[in-house]
């Protein structure tokens, strides 16, 4: 089973660290953020792809040809053009009717919520965040499945939100996703298309840390050492 890892992006909100170091590299408690995913990851996953682009060659140079003991494929995104052109690229690597885990590069996430997800035949975990202006925010039917999905929204219909951590099959390669303003395209709108013909599970995550700024590298290290210390890492 493979797991696919986006890992292209500029990493802008982490200037200056980002300047010379992709933000994957970027180390919570002496480990980078990539080795932090991957260490979460269940043992299903026996496969990685790693879709590079800014200072991705740094990034190949730490992983090598396997990582953890799992084998690493790379493919490089070129252009920023969004996080679903980013996992397009990774398209030649999924069979038809293969299952695979998707991951952001940059959030440190829990090991209970991500196995759950190998309990439907396409998932992906939700939380809460007080603020959730910023994430992908979602709405659930009543049986759990996803209803909605939005990236980012100026005014939000929930305080419920995607972590970034989805579980497909190749069906996802079918739907186009929009492109944005910004001129990126969002895999969150290729998701919406295609929950009209096949239900994407919910599974709340047992825990996720948004890295985004410079500080919340601090944040995240104090919070694993104190999950540490209580017995829950």
């Amino acid at each position: 089973m493979k797991a696919i890892i986006l890992a292209a992006g500029k990493g802008t909100r982490m200037r200056p660290l980002s300047d010379t170091c992709p933000k994957p590299l970027l180390k919570v408690g002496g480990r980078p953020l990539l080795y932090h995913i991957v260490q979460a990851l269940p043992a299903e996953v026996d496969e990685l792809v790693i879709v590079t682009g800014y200072l991705g060659e740094q990034i190949r140079s730490h992983c090598g040809d396997q990582y953890l003991g799992r084998k690493i494929h790379y493919m490089h995104q070129e252009k920023q053009l969004g996080n679903y052109h980013a996992l397009k690229l990774a398209k030649s690597h999924i069979l038809d009717g293969e299952r695979f885990f998707v991951f952001y590069a940059d959030d440190l996430h829990g090991a209970d919520g991500i196995k759950a997800c190998l309990d439907y035949p396409r998932a992906m975990t939700v939380t809460t965040v007080e603020d959730p202006r910023r994430f992908g925010v979602v709405q659930l039917n009543e049986d759990g499945t996803l209803r909605r999905i939005v990236e980012k929204p100026k005014n939000p219909m929930s305080n419920l939100v995607s972590p970034g951590v989805f579980l497909f099959d190749h069906h996802i390669f079918e739907y186009e996703a929009d492109l944005d303003v910004k001129g990126e395209y969002f895999l969150t709108t290729a998701v919406q298309k295609m929950i009209r013909d096949y239900p994407i599970y919910t599974v709340h995550s047992d825990f996720w840390f948004p890295i985004a700024y410079p500080e919340d590298l601090s944040r995240a290290e104090r919070m694993l050492k104190e999950m540490s210390v209580a017995g829950q890492v």
